[in-house]
């Protein structure tokens, strides 16, 4: 879901034109990323995308377009499952325009679902809290999407490890386990270990190779063995 408004006070004509220009360079950017333009109401648009990955890059696009064309814009993504046929409905698309409503100007809010899958989209990502959605159990929570250009310097991302080296050899078989899907408590079974045990070497081994989730984690080792293996 993306929305824009003027960052100034704009005469009518002029914030006309800017208006029609993003919904052309908009109905551009998401087909250039495989997406689909699903629906607009006013400066309220929805694309539809086959990836996480996908919509965040146009998004990221979109911010950039928006800034250059002279409007602010926010957007909001969400994962999940919607009707092909016809305008996004369901709760996958009040989620998103709820995101997209919180979102600040310039800002790209995320699902921490979209984040997980959303691994080598070339964007990070900052812990924007949690709020409360009457049709899911739990608090769901937000990331704000970023460049790394658009980072603080002191939220720039070190530099990772490119060999798992510094991980010792229960570690490796853990993080090896992560990528093969397995649960914490799958994961303590087949090594004998508590499940307590596990969380504690999956916090490690998250803060030596500087992954985000168990998601890069497993993206991680599937990256060091290959199709083939090590």
């Amino acid at each position: 879901m993306t929305r824009i408004y003027d960052t100034a006070p704009l005469g009518d004509r002029m914030w006309s034109e800017r208006s029609e220009h993003f919904h052309e360079t908009w109905r551009t950017l998401v087909v250039r990323h495989g997406g689909r333009c699903a629906d607009m109401h006013g400066e309220m648009m929805i694309s539809r995308f086959d990836g996480p990955g996908r919509a965040l890059r146009c998004a990221a696009a979109l911010r950039d377009a928006a800034q250059q064309i002279g409007v602010a814009s926010a957007q909001g993504a969400h994962v999940g499952e919607i009707e092909l046929r016809g305008p996004p409905a369901g709760l996958t698309s009040r989620v998103t325009i709820q995101l997209a409503a919180l979102a600040g100007r310039g800002e790209i809010l995320a699902s921490r679902l979209v984040a997980d899958l959303a691994v080598g989209s070339g964007l990070h990502f900052v812990d924007r809290g949690r709020i409360a959605i009457d049709e899911l159990d739990e608090p769901l929570a937000l990331l704000l999407a970023m460049s790394e250009q658009h980072l603080e310097p002191a939220c720039r991302p070190k530099t990772r490890a490119t060999e798992p080296a510094c991980l010792r050899t229960r570690e490796s078989e853990v993080v090896n386990l992560i990528a093969d899907g397995k649960s914490n408590a799958a994961i303590a079974a087949e090594l004998r270990l508590s499940e307590h045990t596990v969380k504690r070497h999956v916090a490690n081994i998250l803060l030596k190779l500087d992954l985000p989730s168990r998601a890069a984690a497993a993206a991680f080792s599937a990256r060091q063995t290959g199709p083939d293996g090590p």
